[in-house]
C-alpha cells in the first residue's frame, strides 16, 4: 500500500510539471527553464548518490553512450516541451505526452527489433486516434482544413524525442546503474546548454520572476528528482508493469490541476479522448503481453 500511495504522489508531481511549466513560460525562455530545471535536478541527484555511496564515475569511452541520452532525452524533449507550452494548453500537452510509451514501442520495433503483435498495433492506432481527436477538438476534418496547431506539433516532436531517449536507454540496460545513467544525462544537458544560457544572460535576455523561479525549483526537485527516485524504488516493490500503469494517471491529474489552478477551458470531450489514450496504453501493456504469451 505504501508504494501505491508513493506512486500516486509521483504522478501528482509529474502532472504538476505541466502546470509549473505553463507558469514558467510566462516569465522565462524554454532555454532557461530547461537549463535551471536540470541544474537543480543534477545537484539533488549528486547529493543522493553521495549519501547512498553510488559511484558516479564512468569510463571515457562510455561518454559516447551518455551524450545522445542527454541531448535527445533532456535537451531535445524539454526544450520542445516548454516551447509547446508557450503555444498550447497544459491539458493538451499532457494528453499528447501520454502516448510516450507507445511511441517508444514503435521506435523499439523499428530499431531494436522488438515485436509488435496485432493487439499492440491496434492499441497504438487507438491511441493515435485519441491524440487526433484531442488536437482537432473532435473535428477531424478540421485537420485537413487548417492543419495542426503549432503547439500540438511541437509537443508531438517532443514525444518523438522522449521515445528516442527510451530506445537509447533500453539499449544500455544492464550496463549502468539507473542513477548513473540519469545523472550523466542530466550532466550532458547542463554542459550542453551552459554556453547558450550564458549568452542569454550576457545579452540581458534572462529575466525570471519569483514565480518563475518557484516553478523551476519545483520542477527540478519534484518531477525531475523526487518522482524519478520514487519510480525506481516502486519498480522494485511493485514490478515494472504495475509501476508503468500509474503514468496513465498523469493526464487525468493534469486536467484537474489545469482547470483548477490555471483556469484552462474545459472541453468535455477531452475526457473521452483521455480515456481512449489511457485505455490504449493500458491495453498495450496488459492485453498485448497476454497475446504474446499465448
Amino acid at each position: 500500500m505504501l508504494w501505491l500511495l508513493a506512486m500516486v504522489f509521483a504522478v501528482l508531481c509529474w502532472a504538476g510539471a505541466f502546470i509549473a511549466g505553463k507558469i514558467g513560460v510566462r516569465s522565462a525562455s524554454p532555454l532557461a527553464l530547461t537549463y535551471f530545471r536540470f541544474l537543480v535536478g543534477l545537484a539533488l541527484l549528486y547529493g543522493y548518490a553521495r549519501i547512498r555511496g553510488i559511484d558516479l564515475r564512468i569510463r571515457r569511452r562510455d561518454w559516447a553512450a551518455m551524450l545522445p541520452l542527454g541531448l535527445v532525452g533532456m535537451v531535445g524533449y524539454h526544450l520542445l516541451f516548454f516551447l509547446a507550452l508557450e503555444h498550447t494548453t497544459a491539458i493538451r500537452t499532457s494528453m499528447i505526452a501520454a502516448t510516450n510509451p507507445l511511441m517508444t514501442a514503435v521506435l523499439a520495433a523499428l530499431f531494436l527489433g522488438e515485436r509488435l503483435n496485432r493487439v499492440k498495433v491496434l492499441c497504438i492506432c487507438a491511441a493515435l486516434l485519441g491524440v487526433l481527436l484531442t488536437i482537432s477538438q473532435w473535428d477531424l476534418p478540421r485537420l485537413l482544413r487548417g492543419g495542426v496547431a503549432s503547439g500540438d506539433l511541437i509537443m508531438l516532436a517532443a514525444v518523438l524525442c522522449w521515445a528516442g531517449y527510451g530506445v537509447l536507454v533500453r539499449a544500455q540496460v544492464g550496463r549502468f546503474d539507473p542513477v548513473v545513467t540519469t545523472f550523466h544525462a542530466f550532466l550532458v544537458c547542463v554542459l550542453a546548454l551552459t554556453p547558450f544560457q550564458a549568452l542569454e544572460v550576457a545579452r540581458g535576455a534572462c529575466h525570471i520572476t519569483a514565480q518563475g523561479w518557484l516553478a523551476i525549483v519545483y520542477m527540478g526537485a519534484f518531477p525531475t528528482f523526487g518522482g524519478y527516485l520514487i519510480q525506481q524504488q516502486a519498480i522494485k516493490h511493485l514490478g515494472l508493469t504495475r509501476t508503468a500503469l500509474f503514468v496513465n494517471l498523469v493526464p487525468v491529474f493534469t486536467m484537474i490541476l489545469a482547470v483548477t489552478l490555471l483556469h484552462e477551458p474545459f472541453f468535455a470531450l477531452n475526457v473521452v479522448s483521455a480515456a481512449i489514450i489511457i485505455a490504449s496504453v493500458m491495453g498495450y501493456f496488459l492485453l498485448g503481453a497476454k497475446a504474446r504469451s499465448r
